[in-house]
Parts: C-alpha cells; structure tokens; sequence
C-alpha cells in the first residue's frame, strides 16, 4: 500500500493521522480567539501554542489536567487531550475555574468518523463525542459556545466557548 495511506477496519485514511501534531492543524485557527495568557493544556516541548504555558503530564513538572498551574487565564487551548481523562465534565469544570469571565477555551478533539480513534479501538481514549454533545455538556457547564467545526481533514472539529462564569 502506499505510505501516504493506512487501511484501518476496511477503510483507507491518510497517514498523517497516525503521526500526532494534531494541534499544529489547527492552530492558525485557534490563534484568533486565544490571545493574552494562557494554558496548552497536552502541548509538548515539539507541538504547542506558542505563549502559552504548556500543561503536560509528560514534562514532569507536576501538573496535569486536573492540576493546573494557579490563577486565572485569558484562554486554555487544549487539542487531543480531553478524550484521555476519565472524568471529562469534572476536568471541564476544574478548567473553568482557571479562566477569566469571558475566557476562551478552545478543544480540539477527534471526530467519531475516524474509527480509528473511538475508545473501543483506541485504549488511551476513554470518550468520544460529536460536536453536538460537546457543545450540550459545555452548556451544561455554563460556557457559551460561540461556535463549533464539523469534521475537518484532520478527522477532528474544534469548539470554541466562552466562561460565563
């Protein structure tokens, strides 16, 4: 087959899906909401937004999702991190707590289409969501949504809210 493609369970996608740096896809994007200080909330020292403080378990500096650095932030980006926690509306509330009334959070997360990704094929990610119920849990939480993505070429859609404290 060519390397430019994977089979998967009988359908064919493109190789680039299986090299992470999923963040990097949509950052130019994400650049339009998320100004001043903030959060990357799973960037890594190859992959992050730039001027943000990256939150990743990996670096060893004791914090995580759900144990962020203190204080309050204009925005907390986090990309291909959310479908990895356990508790995803008790991490979403911990977030909250860390962003400034009208702070912007900004997910970006794998779309269901990509079979690849969902958790009964993925064992590191424990959810999976449509952009639909994302958005309904985020309203649930008292963010609102100004506006969210179908799927892209990255097999992922982003959502972007704003704290309503």
């Amino acid at each position: 087959m060519d390397e430019r493609f994977f089979g998967y369970k009988g359908r064919l996608y493109p190789s680039y899906l299986k090299a992470g740096h999923a963040a990097d896809f949509i950052i130019p994007f994400a650049s339009q909401f998320c100004k001043g200080y903030g959060l990357d909330i799973g960037g890594t020292k190859d992959c992050h937004f730039i001027g943000a403080k990256i939150v990743n378990i990996e670096l060893n500096n004791g914090f995580h999702a759900l144990n962020l650095p203190p204080g309050k932030y204009d925005y907390i980006f986090s990309s291909h991190t959310l479908e990895h926690v356990f508790r995803c509306s008790a991490t979403l509330q911990h977030w909250k707590k860390h962003l400034r009334e009208e702070g912007v959070l900004f997910l970006y997360l794998p779309h269901p289409d990509m079979i690849y990704w969902r958790p009964e094929n993925c064992r590191k990610h424990k959810w999976s969501f449509t952009p639909k119920e994302i958005t309904a849990l985020l309203n649930d939480l008292k963010f609102d949504v100004m506006l969210y993505s179908e799927r892209d070429l990255f097999w992922s859609f982003a959502v972007v809210a704003m704290n309503r404290s």
